[in-house]
C-alpha cells in the first residue's frame, strides 16, 4: 500500500512540476508576443475574449514565435500543451477563469 501511495505522490509530484514550467514558458512566450508583436498579441486577446476563431497570420505568427523561443519542443502534445496553457491564462487575465472547454471534454472522453 505505501509503494502505491508513493508512486501517486510522485506523479504528482512531476505533474506539478511540468505544469510550473510549462507556466514559465507560456508567461515568456506572452511576454515576447506583447513586446515583439503588440498587434498580433492584441488580435489574440480579443479572440480569446470573445471566444472566437483565432485570424490564421496570428496563429502563425504564435506558433513562429513559439519554436523560436522553445527549439526543444517538438511533439504535438508539447506544442499542444503550451497552446492550452496560453488560453488558460489569458482567460485567467480576462477573468473568465481557466476552464475553456478542451480539459472538460478531454475528462468526459
Amino acid at each position: 500500500m505505501t509503494d502505491e501511495k508513493e508512486i501517486r505522490q510522485r506523479r504528482l509530484a512531476e505533474r506539478r512540476a511540468d505544469r510550473l514550467a510549462l507556466t514559465d514558458d507560456v508567461r515568456k512566450l506572452m511576454e515576447t508576443l506583447r513586446c515583439d508583436s503588440p498587434d498580433e498579441w492584441r488580435i489574440y486577446r480579443a479572440t480569446v475574449d470573445q471566444e472566437g476563431d483565432i485570424d490564421v497570420d496570428t496563429y502563425n505568427k504564435i506558433l513562429q514565435t513559439l519554436f523560436t523561443l522553445f527549439p526543444e519542443r517538438k511533439t504535438t502534445r508539447e506544442i499542444a500543451d503550451l497552446l492550452e496553457r496560453m488560453m488558460e491564462m489569458v482567460r485567467e487575465e480576462l477573468g473568465k477563469g481557466d476552464d475553456w472547454g478542451i480539459r472538460s471534454a478531454r475528462r468526459m472522453g
